[in-house]
């Protein structure tokens, strides 16, 4: 199964009701996943920490609670603002030596444990846990600890009953790639391929509130690119 094309999503009702919670909302990543829920008519608040650079969503009609991913009383202070139906993860940390997404994750999921949230989609790396097995001739090398933690990540989302969609891509284009508009999601976990960012937006929200979506692992690839180089 493949969900394919930009902006190929039904607009939704614009109430609080939908309303998603963005964690890694100001980055390369989660800033045009935020604008294409606010162009979908998603009401958003962006997780942000203080020091975040916002400049990405200037002039967006969006809200932000702050904190640090990375400590769980801010977490779930900020899910306690209002209720969200919808978590949207694209957040990242670099090469940071710190067990970061695994750390992040399990402090998400105590936040929303009793909440209101009705799916949770996590931006992942091929790679991820067992899937490094898939490719053993990619030298992942430093990565590896990352990848770790990540593949962890995703075990505590799959265990925690939420309703899940996890989106891992390949190699990610440099910021401010057009969309191509033929990006792909697919259950072929020993796919590895580009993408760009706008496309990884575009299926964001195609699987946003889609049952064909739900409990489901994909990697992102875009036919209409050049290979993924090794």
């Amino acid at each position: 199964m493949v969900f394919a094309g930009v902006f190929a999503f039904a607009v939704a009702t614009a109430d609080e009701s939908n309303r998603a919670l963005v964690f890694g909302g100001t980055g390369r990543l989660g800033a045009p996943i935020v604008e294409l829920l606010v162009e979908a008519g998603y009401p958003v608040t962006i997780f942000a920490r203080p020091t975040s650079n916002r400049e990405r969503l200037a002039g967006l009609d969006v809200d932000y609670v702050t904190g640090d991913l990375l400590e769980g009383d801010s977490v779930t202070a900020a899910v306690n603002e209002q209720p969200f139906r919808f978590v949207i993860d694209a957040s990242g940390r670099g090469r940071s030596t710190e067990r970061f997404y695994d750390t992040a994750m399990r402090n998400i999921l105590v936040a929303i444990a009793d909440s209101d949230v009705q799916q949770f989609i996590l931006h992942g790396s091929v790679g991820a846990g067992d899937n490094v097995k898939n490719f053993p001739d990619i030298p992942f090398g430093r990565m590896m600890d990352t990848l770790n933690a990540k593949g962890e990540a995703e075990d505590l989302l799959k265990a925690s009953g939420i309703t899940y969609t996890i989106i891992r891509n390949g190699r990610v284009l440099p910021y401010g790639t057009p969309a191509t508009g033929t990006g792909e999601l697919t259950e072929d976990d020993t796919v590895m391929a580009n993408i760009t960012r706008l496309d990884l937006a575009s299926l964001t929200l195609q699987c946003l509130d889609n049952p064909d979506c739900f409990n489901k692992t994909f990697h992102a690839q875009d036919p209409g690119l050049e290979a993924y180089s090794r």
